[in-house]
């Protein structure tokens, strides 16, 4: 994998997190997936698809404001900032985060293996 691959999946994934597309999803996400959100909560994948094949989690508005990728073998590191607005529990929400996500290619597919989430000051 290269960093363009990397840069396709990342769209990818932000694309089907939008769209709350939650087949997408499910092929760009490892089933041990661990994902630490800002508030400092561990999802599972099955939390997060869950979020969004039940609408708990709408994004409206993703823009990636910066992202630099880090290549190894077989894992690659993502530090993403994006400015991002939607509803979460049907509460409104708008704001920037960075995202860290580690790439791992799993059973000959590059998925997202272990993610976390923190909010950036202004």
């Amino acid at each position: 994998m290269d960093e363009h691959g990397i840069r396709a999946l990342e769209e990818r994934l932000k694309q089907a997190m939008m769209k709350s597309d939650v087949d997408a999803l499910d092929a760009l996400l490892a089933d041990d997936l661990s994902f630490v959100d800002a508030t400092g909560k561990v999802w599972s994948k099955a939390d997060d698809l869950n979020g969004h094949r039940y609408g708990m989690q709408r994004i409206e508005w993703l823009d990636v404001e910066e992202q630099g990728i880090r290549l190894y073998e077989t894992f690659a590191v993502t530090v993403t900032r994006v400015a991002i607005a939607g509803t979460f529990a049907g509460a409104p929400f708008a704001g920037s985060l960075r995202y860290t996500r580690t790439w791992g290619e799993v059973e000959g597919t590059w998925k997202v293996v272990a993610a976390q989430c923190g909010l950036v000051a202004f």
